[in-house]
């Protein structure tokens, strides 16, 4: 089991989840929950993590993180969502207002 990416907070640790369920990459998540603990930890200690289950996965899981990573990052514009016409922030992969899954945006 091996450390493959870790952020400031669970919630912009979530693409990166969503990264590797979509690959089935068998992860857990830890420090989840300890952020109470800063001041007695030092904070990036306490940052969440996502570890990956099976040594043999993390070079693949180690990429994609990073492929997500450049990609949040990246200059796309926002899209309209093609079924409902909601108009959605670029790093939105799912339309917010329907769910419904853009193909432009995989």
């Amino acid at each position: 089991m091996k450390k493959v990416y870790q952020c400031s907070n669970t919630l912009e640790l979530q693409p990166f989840i969503e990264t590797l369920k979509r690959l089935d990459i068998k992860h857990l998540i830890k420090n989840e929950y300890i952020s109470g603990a800063i001041g007695e930890l030092p904070f990036t200690e306490a940052w969440p993590q996502i570890w990956v289950l099976n040594d043999n996965d993390v070079a693949e899981a180690k990429a994609a993180c990073r492929a997500t990573e450049t990609d949040i990052n990246s200059d796309k514009p926002d899209w309209d969502c093609s079924h409902c016409g909601e108009t959605n922030h670029a790093s939105f992969e799912f339309c917010w207002q329907c769910e419904h899954l853009d193909s432009q945006q995989l």
